[in-house]
């Protein structure tokens, strides 16, 4: 697509409508404000807990820029350049802004131009600050919401612990084997569901009802794209190589997410794993390298996250799958690269420009797997797609590049952009519900096939 720039697109993007009537509109007045304004109260608490005379005058400072942004937000000003915060990328944003949007306006200015800058700015805060430039505020509703979940996290470990032992049993059964990718693959798939910016108030009942139904496979039909079997296709061809996570949410999908990592290793398909965590904290419950490592020690040692209500052979086999997950980790079998370009400003058809780094790095990938719904966005930039697009050409120059490796997106849509829908399937999920795209509770697995197309 020729002429591609933020600013102009071959098709509209996102945009709040003005008579409130879109996804767009509902989540700028409604969803993030309130997003926002549990970052201001959480961070608020945090304040009052500190016994630092200091950290607490510089705890009311940031909260009172907080609080402007949220002003700025509502009230439809005008989105304001970044201040360098040390990271590193701050120009790069700023020169995106007065390059593409410059004078826009929260309202005016396309869904995911707005949301990523928004994110990003409030990293800007704490990270400038003395006191609070490591402190995580999206941290205890992460880690609150996984701890609630622990029985129901060990039920599903024990699945993948039985299903790894009887894949590693039967290695030259290539039908069980296809079959265990199918579960573990569509299980990192709904764990998707679980996104804290998207439901901020999600329940423990909630989560686990979510849970039942991805261990259930009930969830199944409510697959709007499938390329399962063309991926296993090619995962059938991959022998000790390489594959690559682009992480989401924290918590119960990335749990999902290590266990298909796990399956990979040890059914011998992969003999290396790389984790692309963000560097910031991002989108609410997007993942840290340190929210990873507080899994994998949540999982070695139940108890010292405060886990109630295990039976002893749960804990058995948390323990024993958090000390193999550890062991991944210090061999280097498993490895964590927190790049600057996930929490940058520019969509994923730009990687080998903007990010070029990165793409050399996932280049010597055979699959690269993006989760969840914001990976999603960035790949196919989030614009008024007809839904009948193929997926291969949403995507641009990542899925055209000779050395491009497989690229699987595993989505639930929880936003009104979408390509790879056959209209058939399209209008069938139009007349069940016409908010589906946006619902939460449809999903997709869609594959850009990259250098293997000739080989599936």
């Amino acid at each position: 697509m020729a002429g591609f720039a933020p600013n102009n697109t071959p098709f509209p993007p996102l945009v709040a409508a003005h008579d409130g009537s879109n996804f767009t509109y509902t989540s700028l007045h409604d969803r993030v404000p309130h997003i926002l304004t549990d970052v201001i109260n959480d961070f608020y608490a945090a304040v009052q807990r500190t016994d630092s005379v200091d950290a607490v005058a510089e705890g009311k400072q940031l909260t009172g820029l907080l609080s402007k942004l949220k002003h700025e937000m509502v009230t439809d000003k005008p989105l304001t350049p970044l201040n360098d915060d040390g990271t590193g990328d701050i120009a790069e944003w700023n020169h995106w802004l007065a390059e593409y949007f410059s004078g826009g306006t929260w309202y005016s200015t396309p869904f995911l131009a707005w949301e990523t800058y928004m994110y990003r700015r409030i990293a800007t805060i704490f990270r400038k600050s003395q006191f609070w430039n490591t402190y995580d505020y999206f941290a205890t509703k992460k880690e609150d919401t996984f701890r609630a979940s622990m029985v129901a996290v060990a039920k599903l470990c024990a699945r993948v612990d039985a299903l790894t032992q009887e894949t590693v049993a039967d290695l030259g059964n290539s039908t069980k084997q296809h079959l265990a990718f199918v579960e573990m693959l569509q299980a990192s798939l709904w764990g998707n569901q679980t996104d804290l910016s998207m439901f901020p108030d999600l329940s423990n009942e909630k989560l686990e009802e979510m849970q039942a139904r991805i261990s259930s496979g009930e969830n199944n039909s409510k697959l709007a794209a499938n390329d399962t079997d063309r991926i296993w296709k090619i995962v059938s061809q991959v022998h000790g190589g390489r594959v690559d996570i682009v992480l989401d949410n924290s918590g119960f999908e990335l749990l999902q997410d290590v266990l298909l990592a796990h399956w990979l290793v040890a059914a011998g398909i992969a003999a290396k794993v790389v984790f692309h965590p963000k560097r910031i904290p991002w989108y609410v419950s997007d993942v840290t390298n340190t929210d990873f490592h507080w899994l994998v020690d949540a999982i070695q040692s139940p108890a010292s996250v405060g886990a109630t209500g295990l039976s002893t052979a749960d804990e058995r086999v948390l323990q024993g799958l958090g000390a193999r997950w550890n062991e991944l980790l210090n061999a280097g079998v498993w490895e964590l690269h927190d790049e600057l370009f996930w929490t940058g400003p520019y969509g994923y058809r730009y990687l080998p420009t903007k990010g070029a780094d990165v793409w050399a790095g996932l280049t010597n990938s055979d699959m690269v797997i993006f989760k969840g719904d914001l990976n999603y966005r960035k790949l196919v930039y989030d614009l008024q797609w007809p839904v009948s697009t193929p997926f291969v050409d949403a995507i641009g120059p990542i899925a055209d590049d000779p050395t491009a490796p497989a690229i699987v997106a595993l989505r639930t849509s929880k936003c009104d952009t979408i390509a790879g829908v056959e209209p058939q399937r399209a209008n069938e999920l139009f007349a069940q519900r016409k908010d589906w795209m946006y619902s939460g509770e449809y999903g997709v697995i869609q594959l850009s096939p990259g250098r293997w197309a000739n080989r599936i």
